[in-house]
């Protein structure tokens, strides 16, 4: 039985983002990445997986083994999670992005660069509106290559003609009734899901065994982390505060309220960064070899979450290696930044 460790990390993390508007929790969604997924084959064996986690990038290696006297070739897939489109979408995203392919996935077979398909569709209740949203020219992900493209293209559906309107309105997936700009003018606003899966089919030689890696990006999510947060029986059970991490986080709170207005409670810049571990392996048995790295930028920043006795191997990394490997949990990173300065 796996015990749940916490871990006191320390990391003064940069993050180069652009802030969309922010909801009134002034908290940011984030997307919670899981590995690949193999259409189900009892002959494919996972001899090990390789997982990197941190701030500015996500990285997996993994060894998969043909165990049959057949070569085998099957679909490989790489689901995001759902994009909400809309007040619940407030994402924190790279300044310059390809508006599908946001995060930068890339992924490699034995050393060689693949160039995976992708699906990408839009849904309203469950009901597939891509066409509908197509048909008149809306991004399915609403995004640009940067913020100005972004802003003119909301600008570009406040000015759609009023056909258009209507039955986008029909269907439920823009209104203009709900906002209003400058001088009462209606403005747009989103209400569909955006689905985006990377895909390719892969071969699987009879006896062999192949090394698929994949690269991304990841969009943690950000927030406010603030004192009452370490008393929070909800919040330390899914980071696993411990002593230390309790201590140290207090002590960064003296800090900065030492530098905010008298009376103000104080914050800390707050970022979560998760990775979906349970999902059910289409391959035959557990994980044979199961290796995890935490990296973390430098040495300012704290750092807690849930493992099984994972040890600090540098100054910037902590790994922990397992046989055998079924996952039991999914990882919740929690990182929060110290005041910035040392108190006067």
């Amino acid at each position: 039985m796996m015990k749940r460790t916490a871990v006191l990390l320390a990391a003064l993390f940069y993050v180069c983002a652009l802030q969309v508007p922010a909801h009134a929790n002034d908290s940011s969604a984030s997307l919670d990445t899981e590995g690949l997924r193999l259409t189900y084959n009892a002959n494919i064996i996972m001899e090990s997986e390789s997982l990197q986690l941190g701030l500015e990038e996500i990285r997996v290696a993994y060894r998969f083994r043909n165990t049959s006297d057949r070569d085998i070739e099957t679909l490989v897939a790489f689901p995001l999670p759902l994009l909400h489109i809309g007040e619940e979408g407030n994402y924190i995203l790279p300044e310059k992005r390809d508006p599908i392919n946001f995060i930068d996935f890339q992924v490699t077979v034995d050393g060689r660069r693949v160039e995976p398909q992708v699906e990408v569709k839009a849904t309203r209740s469950g009901v597939d509106v891509t066409e509908v949203l197509k048909r008149h020219g809306v991004p399915l992900t609403m995004l640009a290559e940067n913020d100005a493209a972004t802003v003119a293209l909301n600008e570009r559906l406040n000015d759609l003609p009023d056909t258009a309107k209507r039955e986008l309105e029909r269907h439920g997936v823009i209104d203009w009734t709900t906002s209003f700009g400058e001088e009462n003018k209606p403005l747009a606003s989103t209400h569909w899901d955006t689905h985006i899966t990377f895909y390719w089919f892969q071969a699987f030689p009879a006896g062999r065994t192949i090394e698929v890696t994949h690269r991304y990006r990841p969009v943690p999510r950000h927030f406010f982390f603030v004192e009452s947060d370490l008393a929070s029986s909800e919040i330390r059970k899914k980071y696993c505060f411990d002593q230390a991490f309790t201590q140290a986080a207090r002590a960064a709170f003296k800090r900065a309220a030492q530098g905010q207005d008298a009376g103000s409670s104080s914050i800390l810049p707050g970022r979560e960064l998760k990775y979906v571990l349970t999902t059910a392996g289409n391959w035959l048995g557990t994980i044979k070899k199961f290796h995890l790295m935490v990296e973390k930028p430098s040495a300012q920043a704290l750092v807690s979450l849930c493992a099984a006795d994972i040890k600090r191997t540098s100054p910037t990394t902590f790994e922990l290696s397992a046989d055998d490997y079924t996952p039991q949990e999914d990882i919740n990173l929690l990182f929060v930044a110290p005041p910035a300065t040392s108190p006067r």
